[in-house]
């Protein structure tokens, strides 16, 4: 898959999944079988802003040629999503419904989509040296 077509993926799945966690906090948690005090909806808001701009910042970085910053690019959303992975799967552990390991699954694909971009482009760059 090409790099291009990952962030794309990331950006979608960013963008929607955050203006859904900032319009409708409640819904989306009840869906996962877990509801909150209002002050913890305002905090899930917040992470709703947060993949927002994650969003945006991976939409906007589809265009960019520079294989270092691509590179640099593909490291975050690798930790950003396999952290986020990890603790989806607290979240599981915690009591979430089915539908959260989903989310387990759809963050640790993402990791390495981005993971197998960097092992692409680090066996690219052997290749080229030889």
């Amino acid at each position: 898959m090409k790099f291009k077509t990952l962030l794309t993926i990331n950006a979608v799945l960013a963008f929607v999944t955050g203006l859904s966690c900032v319009l409708f906090p409640a819904q989306i948690l009840a869906s996962y079988g877990v509801q909150l005090m209002p002050m913890g909806l305002v905090v899930y808001q917040f992470w709703g802003t947060a993949l927002i701009g994650l969003g945006m910042l991976t939409w906007f970085a589809r265009k960019v040629k520079d294989s270092a910053l691509q590179k640099a690019f593909a490291w975050f959303l690798i930790i950003t999503n396999g952290l986020s992975g990890v603790i989806a799967i607290r979240g599981q552990y915690a009591g979430a419904n089915a539908l959260g390991w989903s989310t387990v699954a759809l963050f640790f694909l993402l990791a390495l989509g981005f993971g197998c971009f960097i092992l692409k482009s680090l066996g690219g760059g052997q290749r080229a040296k030889e």
